[in-house]
């Protein structure tokens, strides 16, 4: 009995690998295609973006026009905020990866959950790639070991950030097997943790601008609101800070961060804060902020000051505060680093180094601020490998050699 072989085998039936999947089987009608995903159910991931309501994208984003018809297309309907994120417009992310799954299955994918993916290999002579696959038993005994064969593979295994979710990095191993680099991996989108104890402000928000501070010069800015934490800080602003703290060569946690300074500024539209601060010190300094900013932050700027007006004045735009590492795995939205994409053809997402190879979403090296930006980065790649694969199979044809083979 000859083994069937698949058009496309699609290592993770996440966000990406879903829509790829969904793409091929509407582009090219028959088309077969085998997905693995080591959850018990396919897109886990996307059931937390977003809290919940799935953030899929953002009007700043130059193919979100493109996503949005792919997304028209399986039935999922979408609203805009006035900060121009996009969301299904029932605002459940569960409506959108049941959308996705049902328009992959809907095209004849299979959908192997469960499973893990251990090995993918090429075979030069046959053309072939085969993804080694075990089926996890409820004892080792009771494991199951096969393989898939497959004309195109697709790695959309996702990186590291959130392993409960189950993106443990699978896929880098995986890329490294194809001679493919990996840059330095990171967390990003994350919290941010600071040398001083915050912990009288934890539960604090503040809306601020918020900047980082490297060798007095300024690398990021970003207006938002602020949370403090007994370990630090939080909050979008922070999140989208942390994409820009970066482990200089030759440091290590211990010390990566210790060039860095965030500076909060808690009157962004108030310019003449020292006038502000004068006239109210003059009174009691206990109360010399009320309403200015909230009872913990007065406190802790005037223990810091001694109610100097001019040092809590400064204070007040420039409360610096050392960050002294990132949240770490667990608690990152997404991962910094990966395949680098000057070894992909972007146009295709295919390796420049394997024909039939694809890598898509978060295992390659983008990362976007909060807001949809890397979802979309998830859709577009995964929609962008399964136009190119289908648009493959068109020219060639499917001559009798190239028909899959039933068992």
């Amino acid at each position: 009995m000859e083994r069937k072989i698949y058009d496309i085998c699609i290592i993770g039936g996440g966000a990406s690998g879903l829509a790829c999947a969904a793409e091929a089987g509407k582009l090219m009608p028959g088309i077969s295609v085998f997905i693995v995903e080591k959850n018990d159910v396919p897109g886990r991931k996307i059931l937390s973006t977003g809290n919940g309501r799935c953030n899929l994208s953002n009007m700043k984003c130059p193919g979100h026009e493109d996503v949005l018809r792919f997304f028209s297309s399986i039935g999922v309907m979408t609203r805009t905020d006035d900060a121009g994120r996009i969301y299904p417009y029932s605002e459940d992310a569960k409506d959108v990866a049941e959308a996705l799954t049902g328009a992959a299955l809907q095209t004849g994918a299979e959908i192997m959950t469960g499973a893990v993916c251990t090995a993918c290999s090429f075979d030069e002579k046959e053309r072939l790639y085969e993804t080694q696959i075990t089926v996890k038993g409820d004892s080792a005994a009771e494991h199951k070991a096969f393989s898939v064969l497959s004309r195109r593979v697709v790695i959309a295994a996702g990186g590291k950030a959130a392993p409960k979710l189950g993106t443990t990095g699978d896929g880098y191993r995986l890329a490294r097997k194809f001679y493919h680099s990996v840059t330095t991996l990171a967390p990003a989108l994350t919290a941010v943790e600071t040398h001083e104890d915050l912990s009288p402000l934890s539960g604090v928000r503040a809306k601020v601008r918020l900047s980082l501070i490297v060798h007095g010069g300024s690398i990021f800015e970003e207006d938002g609101e602020i949370q403090f934490t007994d370990y630090g800080i939080s909050g979008i602003c922070v999140f989208d800070m942390s994409r820009f703290m970066v482990i200089p060569e030759g440091r290590t946690l211990i010390n990566g961060f210790d060039d860095y300074a965030a500076e909060i500024d808690f009157l962004p539209d108030v310019r003449d804060v020292d006038s502000l601060v004068r006239e109210r010190l003059a009174g009691e300094p206990e109360s010399a902020l009320r309403s200015v900013v909230k009872k913990p932050v007065a406190e802790m700027i005037l223990g810091r000051t001694g109610g100097d007006p001019e040092m809590t004045a400064w204070m007040l735009k420039h409360f610096m505060v050392h960050p002294s590492g990132l949240r770490g795995w667990d608690h990152a939205e997404i991962t910094r680093g990966g395949v680098p994409l000057n070894e992909l053809k972007m146009d295709r997402m295919e390796s420049k180094y394997f024909p039939g190879l694809f890598f898509t979403g978060e295992i390659i090296d983008f990362d976007g601020p909060c807001g949809g930006f890397n979802l979309e980065n998830a859709w577009e790649t995964g929609l962008r490998a399964a136009r190119a694969i289908a648009s493959d199979m068109e020219t060639m044809g499917r001559d009798d050699n190239g028909r899959q083979q039933e068992e």
